[in-house]
């Protein structure tokens, strides 16, 4: 698979997320919505790290990770490097990135003692969901559709 083939592999993947979200909002499973919410960032950026890097993505779930590395590369820097929609709200959706690690749900056994922090108010999800499908879009917004060959 070329890289642009790996990229739209994982958009796919990163839309079915956020339209999975919006059943489970339906369904008023909260918790599931932000976790669902962080797996669609993490899709979409797995795949602009493909594209950018021409590299398979890191094993891990650390979006901030993730996106300073495709950040740091030459073909996202000679493209995007002084775009205004990058400079302008890149702190913004740096720190979201940082805190929707928190609703990244494990069960390990350290997690054992954070059952609490997993339910979820509506209210928190749902501005959750709204900030995911803001950054989604900015991100979609550096990412000249490929056409896969």
């Amino acid at each position: 698979m070329t890289s642009a083939e790996k990229y739209v592999y994982w958009r796919i993947l990163a839309d079915y997320d956020i339209e999975t979200a919006e059943c489970l909002i339906q369904g008023r499973r909260w918790v599931y919505v932000t976790f669902i919410c962080h797996q669609a960032v993490e899709r979409l950026l797995k795949g602009m790290h493909v594209y950018h890097t021409k590299k398979e993505t890191p094993k891990t779930h650390n979006l901030n990770y993730i996106f300073n590395r495709i950040a740091k590369e030459p073909s996202f820097i000679e493209t995007f490097g002084e775009a205004d929609r990058y400079i302008s709200q890149k702190d913004e959706y740096i720190e979201f990135m940082a805190d929707l690690m928190f609703y990244y749900m494990s069960d390990y056994p350290f997690s054992y003692k954070k059952v609490m922090d997993r339910f979820i108010e509506e209210e928190t999800a749902m501005d959750i969901y709204h900030q995911t499908l803001q950054i989604l879009d900015w991100l979609k917004s550096f990412q000249t559709e490929p056409i896969p060959h």
